[in-house]
């Protein structure tokens, strides 16, 4: 009798281990054919529109005024891109964002509004990210109001892709690089043109 209850025990524990078995294989084959999937789809590929509901940031009694020419300006909350600026600090950029954290922290002793010089290095990617986010104001002196909601999508011209902003209206008013070096079809170079292109609109961010 106990061969036949070995034999039976057996044959009742090879469907089940069967059927994980198959259940594992499955998951595999998902897995890479979703790896493979994110790998043919590179970053600055993802180009949709994605709107913002923007937070306001002014009920702070610390706040950052970037202004970015005759069109706008971004209200930014202090403590937050403080944080920000730490948290992106590296051996890379440690110098550059080491300087933005020093300024910010000099400034507000004297004022409850700073004014941040948008060139400072690395200080784009920190607004870019805060407007990202939603914790923000923007004020669109063409209609002299702060808006509700912005959108913003990675464009890519040449080897570059930047990231534009948008009022409601769709005029752009904000950028950053993302991406730069992109190599397609094996060239590494940029059409004239596109950077032509990227030029002019980067120039039309700051103007009426």
């Amino acid at each position: 009798m106990l061969p036949a209850v070995l034999c039976y025990t057996a044959k009742t524990m090879r469907k089940p281990t069967i059927r994980y078995t198959l259940l594992l294989f499955i998951v595999f084959v998902t897995k890479s054919l979703f790896a493979q999937h994110k790998k043919s789809s590179p970053g600055w590929a993802e180009t949709k529109f994605i709107s913002v509901k923007l937070n306001d940031p002014t009920r702070e009694k610390k706040i950052v005024a970037v202004e970015i020419g005759a069109k706008a300006t971004i209200y930014l909350r202090l403590n937050m891109l403080r944080q920000n600026a730490i948290d992106i600090k590296d051996d890379f950029n440690n110098e550059d964002v080491s300087k933005i954290i020093s300024i910010l922290d000099s400034s507000s002793k004297f004022s409850d509004t700073i004014h941040i010089d948008n060139y400072l290095s690395h200080f784009d990617y920190l607004v870019s990210q805060q407007l990202q986010s939603g914790n923000a104001l923007v004020y669109y002196k063409k209609i002299k109001s702060f808006v509700p909601v912005i959108s913003h999508r990675l464009e890519k011209y040449g080897m570059y892709a930047h990231r534009f902003f948008y009022l409601p209206d769709k005029r752009p008013f904000y950028s950053t690089m993302e991406y730069s070096g992109i190599i397609e079809n094996n060239k590494y170079f940029s059409d004239p043109n596109e950077l032509v292109k990227l030029g002019e609109k980067l120039a039309g961010l700051s103007k009426e």
